[in-house]
């Protein structure tokens, strides 16, 4: 921090609005077919960038009284800087390069480093907002809005875009931009709805930032801040530790920081892991980078519960993949448990290897403590359970008996009941995971190949969602499962809901409560408007609302044919779904406010 107040506030201020103005620069430069400046006055001014920056960064650590400590803060520009020196000196390595092709080259990598430095700087933006006085509601809000504010901005210029949609006939500008935004939405949501095909529409930059948008999204800008201010050697404040522990459900104070690694760490050994599985199944995509390229997209997707593809019709086109049901149902899975019950499992899974070992090493009377998993882990694991069993159940019956639902077998072979008992199951299997706000599918959705009863129960399952603090949205299943033991309680004559020996507070059902009336409301409330809107059915409506509110992405095929009013209705559905029902509510109520007095009790009938 001495470092930094070191440097004179007018070399300061010069560094930001150089990085500005090297900002628009690149967009000029990279994000047109054709520059719109000459290059030379653009890259100027993103050399003159970097050379700022580099001096006020040499001027801190000169005139910082820790020279440790102002180290310590320049470990990213470190990281940096030796990355872009490595794949200099590999391009140049491979491909015998001239100096003045060196130079382009070594101007390109200067360029990736100024980008790299405005996403490090965003996220520090935000985490140094997180200590006013701003409400953390409110914060996580204009969190999300900032980042689909940057994402629509970038994905409308046309270097996101593939010529074919550039060139494509009724293409306009304002069209595309307000398409661009509902990806940008759906996308930072991690809801997976879109009226673009993401792999033909978007050129491969425009897929680049939908991927940084999703991992973004779903593990949130928060905690990305949370982890540069940590590389870097600072401590989090207590105002941001709260901050933290509210958006991660976390119980612990103390175990906020051990909590940010903890979710870096599984998320990129999740992906990576899921990537090298995925990766032969797109033996279609012809070349190797390509067939990379598509393996980190679907995994991210899969983790973060996102269900973007690169495929306009998702998965179906590998349905009998394994790795369909043995790499994304898992990752899905994992992704919706939450980081808690994550940190809560391999807590367990750890100290019961360790009473293995103790037990083997001194015998069965020697005993070490048991982990006792928490409450809200068993509940999550418990209804996650059985709504993913019940899902399967449900859609494999459902789907038996054609004539349940009034829908005939389809020539394309694209729907479930199309399939024999075994492949029935798989689908439904898979199904009933991705309806739980994944999006990803293996059956075609549309009203003529999916029953009426599978459809229900499909929206029924995106309702309830995934776990707290996780990446997927809905009401989450520990809501669910705390509404359920209140009612249980309720028929019993029980005055406290207990479970597992434990009593959960009046509080927390009383929020469960709240929670589920205000997603039912704004479900209501969306629905209705898009029946206004548009020409599409109560079914069709409910279900994309649902998809939407849920953050899950499936949809009977309606999204790329609804109005721009409908498009924003969609828009605010995602983004209401994302932040979830209490959140959103004390967005727009603002701080809590504490009752210092109670009135009389008096008694009203209710039934």
């Amino acid at each position: 921090m001495a470092g930094r107040s070191a440097v004179p506030r007018p070399i300061r201020v010069a560094v930001r609005v150089l990085a500005g103005l090297a900002l628009v620069s690149l967009a000029l430069e990279y994000g047109f077919p054709q520059p719109l400046l000459p290059v030379d006055v653009l890259v100027g001014v993103q050399l003159a960038a970097v050379g700022l920056y580099v001096i006020s960064r040499v001027w801190s650590l000169v005139a910082s009284s820790s020279k440790r400590l102002a180290l310590r803060g320049m470990i990213l520009d470190g990281v940096l800087l030796l990355g872009a020196g490595i794949f200099l000196l590999v391009r140049v390595e491979a491909a015998s390069t001239t100096v003045l092709k060196t130079s382009a080259l070594y101007i390109a990598v200067l360029q990736l480093l100024l980008g790299a430095r405005f996403i490090i700087a965003a996220v520090r933006f935000n985490l140094a907002v997180s200590q006013s006085k701003l409400q953390p509601a409110r914060l996580l809000a204009l969190t999300f809005g900032g980042l689909i504010l940057a994402g629509t901005l970038v994905l409308s210029l046309p270097i996101c875009a593939s010529p074919e949609l550039i060139a494509a006939e009724g293409f306009t500008v304002a069209r595309h931009v307000l398409n661009c935004a509902f990806t940008a939405v759906s996308a930072t949501c991690v809801t997976g709805l879109t009226v673009y095909d993401t792999g033909g529409d978007f050129s491969f930059a425009g897929q680049v930032v939908i991927l940084i948008l999703i991992q973004l999204g779903g593990l949130g800008i928060m905690i990305f801040g949370s982890l540069f201010g940590l590389l870097a050697g600072r401590r989090l404040s207590l105002r941001q530790s709260l901050v933290l522990q509210d958006s991660m459900s976390h119980q612990t104070l103390g175990d906020v920081r051990r909590m940010i690694t903890f979710i870096v760490l599984v998320t990129l050994i999740a992906e990576g892991v899921g990537a090298m599985m995925l990766y032969p199944m797109f033996a279609e995509v012809p070349t190797v980078a390509g067939r990379i390229f598509h393996s980190v997209f679907h995994a991210v997707s899969a983790f973060c519960n996102a269900g973007f593809g690169l495929s306009a019709e998702s998965l179906i086109p590998h349905r009998r993949s394994w790795q369909v049901y043995t790499c994304i149902a898992p990752l899905i899975v994992l992704g919706g448990l939450g980081f808690p019950v994550l940190y809560d499992l391999v807590g367990w899974v750890r100290v019961t290897l360790r009473r293995w070992v103790w037990a083997r090493r001194f015998g069965t009377g020697s005993v070490m403590p048991r982990h006792r998993l928490s409450l809200h882990t068993r509940l999550a694991l418990l209804i996650s359970g059985g709504l993913i069993a019940a899902g399967t159940v449900g859609f494999t019956v459902f789907e038996s008996s054609v004539k349940w639902g009034g829908v005939t077998p389809s020539d394309d072979g694209a729907a479930m009941h199309d399939a024999g008992l075994g492949g029935r199951i798989l689908d439904a299997m898979f199904l009933s995971v991705s309806s739980r706000t994944a999006g990803f599918h293996t059956v075609d959705m549309s009203t003529t190949h999916l029953s009426p009863p599978s459809h229900m129960l499909c929206a029924l399952l995106m309702f309830v969602g995934g776990s707290p603090a996780s990446t997927a949205g809905g009401i989450k299943t520990v809501c669910l499962g705390v509404l359920l033991l209140g009612i249980w309680s309720t028929m019993r004559g029980r005055p406290n809901v207990e479970v597992f020996g434990r009593t959960i507070p009046q509080d927390i059902v009383r929020r469960a409560a709240v929670v589920v009336v205000v997603m039912a409301a704004v479900v209501s409330v969306v629905s209705l408007t898009l029946m206004v809107t548009d020409s599409v059915t109560m079914r069709e409506a409910i279900f994309e609302t649902v998809s939407a509110c849920g953050t899950t992405g499936l949809s009977t095929g309606i999204t790329a044919d609804l109005t721009p009013a409908g498009r924003l209705v969609i828009m605010f559905a995602m983004f209401a779904g994302r932040l979830g029902p209490l959140t959103l509510l004390l967005a727009l109520g603002g701080g809590r406010d504490p009752a210092r007095y109670t009135y009389p009790t008096e008694t009203v009938g209710i039934g």
